[in-house]
């Protein structure tokens, strides 16, 4: 099964754009530094009146819930959350599986 981390956020107001950027582009290299990541989807909202705020989001792609747990505790991923902690608020995460 495939399984797919679905990360949501909103950056706080005081986020500058050079933070977020920042933000973005340390999302962007995880997949070059945690070998369990097949692939990563990111974008911002389009318009859409139930983003419930959401700005941004990001789609990981995992082959297995094993390897979504191998993700998680890898220091890359961990340096990744704190960075991103002060700069974003309502984060919404939800995992899917979905079949192969």
């Amino acid at each position: 099964m495939t399984i797919h981390h679905i990360v949501l956020y909103t950056f706080k107001s005081e986020a500058t754009p050079e933070q977020r950027q920042s933000m973005r582009d340390c999302r962007s290299a995880l997949p070059s530094q945690i070998p369990a990541i097949q692939s990563i989807i990111t974008g911002e909202t389009v318009s859409n009146p139930f983003t419930h705020g959401f700005e941004e989001g990001v789609i990981f792609v995992f082959e297995s819930v094993a390897k979504l747990n191998e993700y998680r505790p890898h220091k890359a991923h961990m340096d990744f959350q704190t960075l991103a902690k002060p700069l974003v608020e309502n984060i919404l995460i939800f995992d899917i599986e979905t079949a192969p």
